[in-house]
């Protein structure tokens, strides 16, 4: 008898443990969940928190730190996308026998209202064309686009593809990929070519179009309410381009032809467009979780190579600094996918290695802060942690993640954090709620300090992982909850 109830006893025991381990977090079906965490201290090693830390989970925009921490190794912050544009051919007089070529770069930020000292890129060319006493060009406009894989990552969901943060990276890109609509009347704001709209009647606001396709369906409970605009990306940015640029010629007294002459292998320069540095592109895409911005830096790791092989080198990077890579698939750049999977204590990892590297300073600074930037605005706003914690957030559908680091008072980074949290039942603000009064519980009564944690010499780590709507609306539209913006 006494054994059987010292077995009952234990068992119980475990039982209260597993419980406990399911419940971490506190959320309703949690026992359901998949979450991992990995919360570690800098600067005595110790970690914090390891909850299934190497199970492999969907980290949706967290994949931007992974994507931004492999740019910053390889290329550094000072870089940037250039775009030549060229006359081929001679002049006669006024008249310009040739074509007018944009030696495109994939460049993701042309003419983005994100970097709007950079704008102007049509008007520009008209400038330099007046200057060069040109008036009329006998060809026509040409894109020259080399980029391989081009459009939406195949493994995107198509719901996704026709909303603004679903816009696909192109040899060529333009306005952010995106124009906007009025369903009602017709109206696409600038001209896009080829892009045919059908509008049905929903019982709710909706689009939807295929991976390169041209037609758009889009769905509204009013289809007659001239008042109800809204964005959506385009299947040819360079169309829309090339139909703005010959609007602008027009204006400034520059007739441009239809017609593609012949090449000619005779180029003259005519202005060549330059943007923001990489590092001033990657702050933009970690603050406000630029799915666009992160592709396009993704493929800034193999120029000229498929998506599939920036991802082998960006592997490569990190399997060659310690850290385990065989327990992830990665498909893109910014985490859209929802069949990337990442265990925790990987990206744990990768944000130590960069923490004790000399890019700490930079790689820190493109993390948003609580209660203060972008997708963390509105995170601890209330904590005295508001400022002092420093995390991307990434969320599709069932899922929210979140990973970065805890600062001291002099933004140094003192404890990486990571948060991963798949498949969950209750309302996402719940969760939310939860992974805030987590971090104040792990860091209540830890003053931030004044001295850097960690040490400036990179540290090996060995075992790694063993392993919508942004257009403008007049009226309320349906919610969309599976963006990975966040």
């Amino acid at each position: 008898m006494t054994k059987f109830i010292k077995t009952t006893l234990l068992a119980a025991m475990l039982l209260a443990q597993a419980a406990s381990a399911r419940t971490v977090l506190g959320i309703e079906g949690e026992e359901a969940t998949s979450v991992g965490i990995y919360i570690k201290d800098l600067s005595t090693g110790q970690t914090i928190i390891d909850h299934n830390s190497s199970l492999a989970l969907t980290p949706a925009s967290v994949m931007k730190a992974l994507t931004t921490a492999t740019v910053l190794s390889l290329s550094g912050t000072d870089k940037c996308f250039t775009t030549p544009v060229v006359l081929s051919g001679h002049a006669d007089g006024e008249t310009w026998h040739g074509n007018l070529i944009i030696e495109s770069s994939a460049d993701p930020t042309l003419e983005s209202e994100n970097f709007k000292s950079r704008l102007g890129f049509c008007d520009s060319i008209a400038s330099r064309l007046k200057s060069m006493g040109v008036t009329r060009i006998e060809g026509s406009t040409l894109v020259e686009q080399s980029l391989k894989d081009a459009g939406p990552v195949v493994q995107w969901e198509i719901e996704d593809v026709a909303w603004p943060y679903g816009a696909g990276l192109y040899g060529f890109n333009w306005r952010d990929n995106t124009v906007k609509i009025t369903p009602a009347t017709g109206e696409v704001v600038p001209e896009a070519p080829g892009l045919e709209i059908c509008v049905e009647k929903a019982k709710s606001n909706d689009l939807l179009r295929g991976i390169d396709s041209n037609r758009l369906t889009v769905y509204t409970r009013d289809p007659d309410d001239e008042k109800y605009t809204l964005s959506t990306t385009v299947p040819d940015p360079a169309a829309v381009f090339k139909a703005q640029l010959r609007e602008v010629l027009g204006r400034e007294g520059i007739e441009i032809g239809d017609e593609e002459l012949a090449p000619d292998t005779l180029r003259t320069a005519v202005y060549t467009h330059r943007s923001a540095t990489y590092g001033d592109i990657m702050k933009s895409l970690m603050v406000r979780s630029d799915n666009l911005f992160a592709e396009g830096m993704l493929r800034t790791i193999a120029p000229g190579a498929s998506r599939k092989e920036a991802i082998k080198r960006e592997r490569d990077l990190w399997s060659k600094r310690n850290i385990d890579m065989r327990r992830t698939i990665i498909n893109d750049g910014s985490g859209l996918t929802r069949a990337n999977r990442l265990p925790a204590r990987l990206i744990g990892d990768v944000l130590e290695w960069m923490a004790r590297s000399q890019m700490a300073d930079t790689y820190t600074s493109f993390f948003p802060r609580a209660g203060k930037d972008g997708t963390m605005r509105g995170f601890l706003a209330k904590s005295s942690l508001k400022g002092r914690i420093a995390l991307k957030t990434g969320s599709v559908s069932s899922v929210q993640c979140y990973a970065g680091y805890k600062l001291d008072a002099n933004d140094k980074p003192t404890h990486v954090v990571v948060i991963l949290v798949n498949g969950f039942f209750c309302p996402r603000k719940n969760v939310r709620e939860a992974c805030e009064k987590l971090l104040t519980e792990t860091f209540a009564g830890k003053p931030a300090s004044n001295q850097s944690a960690v040490s400036s010499k990179p540290k090996k780590t060995a075992g790694a992982s063993t392993a919508k709507k942004t257009s403008k609306k007049t009226r309320k539209t349906t919610k969309k909850t599976n963006k990975a913006r966040r």
